[in-house]
């Protein structure tokens, strides 16, 4: 089913603003806990949520695609690190996100038309 206009735009602003946080909260984490393996890892998803983000603002198709698979892999390795890696606040706060971003990437993609 298509999205009308207005429903999809106000769905790419939401996921883009959220996109935008969790990019910016991945790249904070060399801050806090500095330059480890997973911690750099994390950032790196930061850097790719960050660019997927400016996509979504422009309501890139793609880029729906792409904010629906990447993190759902990084929420998984987020638990991972959660669980067996570094156990700290950053890696609950982003699969909760990420639980958010999947589904609502995949609505926005499954809505729009590939033109």
């Amino acid at each position: 089913m298509l999205l009308s206009p207005a429903v999809s735009q106000a769905r790419s602003r939401l996921l883009g603003s959220i996109l935008a946080l969790s990019a910016a909260t991945h790249v904070s984490q060399l801050t806090v806990y500095g330059t480890g393996s997973d911690t750099v890892g994390s950032a790196a998803f930061g850097v790719l949520y960050a660019a997927i983000a400016a996509g979504v603002f422009r309501r890139a198709r793609p880029a729906f695609l792409a904010a629906a698979i990447l993190p759902a892999i990084g929420g998984l390795l987020g638990l991972y690190r959660l669980v067996a890696v570094h156990p700290n606040p950053f890696s609950v706060f982003h699969p909760i996100l990420d639980v958010v971003i999947v589904p609502l990437a995949i609505s926005l993609w499954r809505g729009t038309t590939g033109k």
